[in-house]
């Protein structure tokens, strides 16, 4: 373009023959008009203009904000909380190398000083189980809490090399 302004071409001759070049659709003559008027103001450059204000935020950061946030939210209710259709939400998810990854449940969080003690503990077992066998008399059960409700989700977003996260027990009590 610069080339056939530089040549004296009218915005219609330029269109036609930049047109000619690269195909039929590959420049208008409204965006021809626009270049030929920049070139006329002294403006050769190809960046874009300075703008003020504040930049926009791109559907991607507010979903990765609301993914900090919220990693438990479904692909449905980030589409609400943004008003993003959900082919955007899953597209800017892959893009940003999330997955939705099931929680490995703990029964609880334990201290480096709790693992200690539990370690202490079954050495101690152990070392009594040479000298007077007991485990070979024990009777195990196991135990299974159904709670009423279960607010926390199993799945949240993570980064796809990324470790699974956790979810602790919830806590009983008795009313």
């Amino acid at each position: 373009m610069l080339y056939e302004f530089q040549k004296g071409s009218s915005v219609t001759i330029a269109t036609k023959n930049i047109c000619a070049v690269y195909g039929e659709n590959a420049l208008s003559s409204r965006t021809c008009s626009k270049w030929f008027q920049r070139f006329r103001a002294g403006n050769f450059r190809l960046e874009d203009e300075e703008r003020s204000g504040r930049p926009p935020r791109t559907e991607e950061d507010k979903i990765r904000d609301l993914v900090e946030k919220s990693p438990s939210l479904t692909v449905q209710e980030m589409s609400n909380v943004l008003k993003i259709p959900k082919t955007t939400i899953h597209r800017c998810l892959k893009k940003m190398g999330m997955v939705s990854k099931l929680n490995v449940w703990v029964p609880h969080e334990l201290t480096e000083r709790n693992r200690l003690e539990r370690t202490t503990a079954c050495m101690s077992l152990l070392a009594r189980n040479k000298h007077e066998p007991f485990l070979k008399r024990l009777v195990t059960g196991d135990e299974k809490w159904i709670l009423y409700e279960n607010p926390e989700r199993k799945r949240s977003w993570s980064q796809r090399n990324s470790a699974t996260s956790t979810l602790c027990k919830t806590k009983v009590t008795s009313m």
